[in-house]
C-alpha cells in the first residue's frame, strides 16, 4: 500500500522568505551607483604624443632669443647731374703795372750805349727791344729774387706785332743763370719810341735739356 506523502509549504518558511527578498532589495538600493566615466574627459586624460628623440630634444630646448634685425642700407643719393659743358680752368691773372719803367732806364747815363744800340735798329726791331727792357725791369720790380739780364721773345712762339702792339706768349728769360718761360703783352706810343702800356706773366723754369733747343743760351 503505497503512501501518499503530503508536502504543505510551512507557513514559518514563506515568511522567512519573503524577508530576505525583501533585505535584499533594499541593500542593493543602498548601494551608490558609480557615475559613468566621461568619455571625453578620458579620451583626454590617455591622449599621448609619442615623439621621437629630436622632436623631444627641440620640445625641451629653450626658445632661441629672436634674431635681431639688421639696419636697412641707407638709399643711396641720386647722383649730381654735371653740367652739360665741361669748364676750362682759369688761366693764371696776367700782372698790370700802372706805371712803365724803361724809359727812366733808358734816361740813366749808364744807359748810353744801350741808346746807341736802338738808334740802329729798325722800327720794328726797336719796337720789340723797348718791351724787352720793359719786361727786364717790370719782372725786377714784381719779384727782388729775380734779375732779368735777358729776353727772348720768340723761344716757344714767334712773337706778334699788331701796329704798335706786340704779344709775346711764348717768351722767355734768364735770371741767375737759369731761364724761365714769360708771356706779355707791350704798347708802344704811336711813334713807337716809348712803352705806354704792359702786362706779363712769369711761368716755370724751362728745362735745362731745352735750352738748346728753344735758342736760350747759357751766357752772354
Amino acid at each position: 500500500m503505497a503512501l501518499a506523502v503530503r508536502n504543505e509549504a510551512s507557513p514559518w518558511g514563506i515568511s522567512t522568505s519573503v524577508l530576505l527578498h525583501a533585505l535584499l532589495a533594499a541593500t542593493v538600493m543602498l548601494i551608490p551607483l558609480q557615475k559613468p566615466p566621461n568619455r571625453r574627459e578620458e579620451e583626454e586624460r590617455v591622449s599621448v604624443a609619442i615623439l621621437t628623440p629630436q622632436q623631444f630634444e627641440a620640445s625641451t630646448r629653450p626658445p632661441s632669443p629672436p634674431a635681431e634685425e639688421a639696419p636697412s642700407a641707407p638709399m643711396p643719393e641720386a647722383p649730381v647731374a654735371a653740367p652739360s659743358a665741361r669748364q676750362s680752368p682759369v688761366a693764371p691773372a696776367m700782372i698790370h703795372p700802372t706805371r712803365m719803367l724803361s724809359a727812366k732806364t733808358l734816361a740813366d747815363p749808364r744807359s748810353k750805349q744801350a741808346r746807341a744800340d736802338l738808334e740802329t735798329f729798325a722800327s720794328d726791331e726797336r719796337m720789340v727791344q723797348l718791351c724787352n727792357l720793359e719786361a727786364m725791369d717790370q719782372i725786377r720790380q714784381w719779384r727782388a729774387d729775380f734779375q732779368p739780364e735777358r729776353v727772348v721773345p720768340y723761344a716757344t712762339a714767334e712773337e706778334k706785332i699788331t701796329g704798335t702792339t706786340i704779344a709775346a706768349d711764348g717768351a722767355a728769360f734768364r735770371s741767375r743763370k737759369n731761364w724761365y718761360s714769360l708771356k706779355f703783352k707791350c704798347q708802344l706810343a704811336q711813334d713807337g719810341e716809348s712803352v705806354i702800356g704792359f702786362e706779363f706773366l712769369v711761368g716755370d723754369p724751362v728745362a735745362r735739356d731745352k735750352w738748346d733747343e728753344l735758342g736760350l743760351p747759357a751766357v752772354h
